[in-house]
């Protein structure tokens, strides 16, 4: 009979430490989430059949709400640099999508995300500012690490592409080739959950 009380409370300690330390590595991912990262973005620029390669440095701020804890919505800002024809152009970006979180309860959890991004291209030249913007596909894979609290570790391949057209130049319309532009990179960031849901 003691041996039966024994294990009994044995199996209860260990099912409570297991809660609590689940509750301490997976804060709520519902609700609001702020997020900063820098990365390493390998870009390519091509028009008329010349492509030009660039690696740069790419920040990125993301606000994210979690509808659940696998699902969230994603909206982000982003800059980086590149370069067409050696002369260095800048893109920001509005990232506006959806993510999935993998394997609920866990401290190192898979994730994909993707959707739209509004990118726009902008050269300082001789004319003024030479800018265009264009809607294009962006995707990210990578993985959350949950050390404790209401914080996270992350780390992404990330994916993005669109075609600059629609040129102005100083201010006016001007007819210029269109801008394939297509990058790949690496982020690396830190995330907090401000409120849960």
């Amino acid at each position: 009979m003691r041996l039966c009380l024994l294990f009994a409370s044995a199996t209860l300690a260990l099912a409570d430490a297991r809660v609590g330390q689940a509750q301490r590595l997976l804060p709520s991912t519902t609700g609001i989430s702020l997020a900063g990262s820098v990365g390493v973005v390998r870009s390519s620029a091509e028009s008329q059949g010349i492509t030009t390669s660039s690696q740069r440095t790419a920040r990125r701020g993301e606000l994210a709400y979690g509808v659940s804890p696998r699902v969230s919505i994603v909206a982000a800002l982003g800059t980086r640099t590149a370069q067409i024809e050696e002369q260095d152009f800048d893109v920001r970006s509005v990232d506006m999508g959806v993510r999935y979180l993998g394997f609920a309860g866990r401290a190192l959890r898979p994730f994909a995300e993707g959707g739209l991004s509004v990118r726009t291209f902008s050269l300082e030249a001789t004319v003024g500012e030479v800018r265009a913007t264009n809607v294009g596909p962006w995707a990210a894979a990578g993985y959350m690490f949950f050390p404790g609290g209401g914080f996270a570790l992350e780390v992404a391949a990330t994916y993005g592409r669109v075609t600059f057209e629609n040129w102005r130049a100083g201010g006016n319309a001007v007819a210029l080739a269109p801008v394939g532009y297509r990058e790949l990179g690496v982020r690396a960031g830190a995330r907090w959950f401000v409120r849960g849901r």
